[in-house]
């Protein structure tokens, strides 16, 4: 199972990217990573996982799967088949694709059966304490009404992200924090990692950002500083 290095910098692509466009993006987050220390996650369409991890050398992550095994499940996502794609994690029950507690459990099972991280989505602090109790590797918690808003979690509700880092870290230590949900300049990203996350996702300021290259440059950096100073 691949090792992450916090920071983590979560480039959760939805479907705002896809195709060829995708795979020039990943490349140019690529060569960020070589001159900024920390990691960066590529999540794009399950369709575009096999191009971008043949394309770069970057942890990608599967957007969704199902706990399913070989056989029958038309239009499921096969976790053997994101593994041999080159994924080497997989996000489960974000607010656009939420899951019961139960399929929860069964995809982290799965997951971690195919030595796939988990990154599992959370919608109150409570709920990113049950996932952790679950297995979950990383946690993304994020207050709904914030999700594609660009209005900071770390500025509109940041007592939601201090509980829940303080829940999930009560609970596994190990376990990464990433602060989710309307992140959407350097500032807000060393907000976050100043109230403890380990990292943060980001989504719609990627495509809509004037120069994309150029803001998740200077957003890492701005983790990776706050970050040192937490040393």
């Amino acid at each position: 199972m691949i090792r992450l290095q916090p920071p983590i910098f979560l480039l959760n692509l939805k479907a705002y990217m896809w195709g060829r466009e995708v795979v020039e993006f990943a490349k140019s987050v690529e060569k960020i990573s070589k001159e900024i220390e920390m990691s960066f996650i590529i999540a794009p369409q399950v369709i575009d996982v096999y191009r971008v991890a043949e394309a770069v050398d970057l942890p990608v992550f599967s957007p969704t799967i199902d706990p399913i095994s070989p056989g029958r499940g038309v239009g499921k996502i096969l976790p053997e088949a994101i593994k041999e794609a080159g994924a080497c994690g997989v996000l489960i029950n974000h607010s656009e694709n939420e899951r019961t507690l139960r399929e929860i459990r069964q995809c982290i099972l799965k997951a971690h059966e195919l030595d796939l991280l988990t990154l599992v989505c959370a919608d109150s602090p409570e709920s990113a304490a049950a996932v952790t109790l679950l297995g979950a590797d990383l946690v993304l918690p994020e207050p709904p009404e914030l999700i594609g808003t660009l209005r900071s979690v770390g500025r509109e509700m940041s007592r939601f992200l201090i509980d829940s880092v303080n829940k999930v870290k009560q609970i596994n230590s190990r376990t990464f924090v990433l602060a989710g949900a309307g992140i959407a300049s350097p500032e807000d990203a060393a907000q976050v990692i100043q109230l403890g996350a380990d990292g943060l996702g980001a989504s719609r300021i990627i495509y809509e950002a004037k120069d994309r290259v150029k803001f998740v440059r200077e957003t890492a950096l701005a983790m990776l500083r706050e970050w040192e100073k937490r040393k």
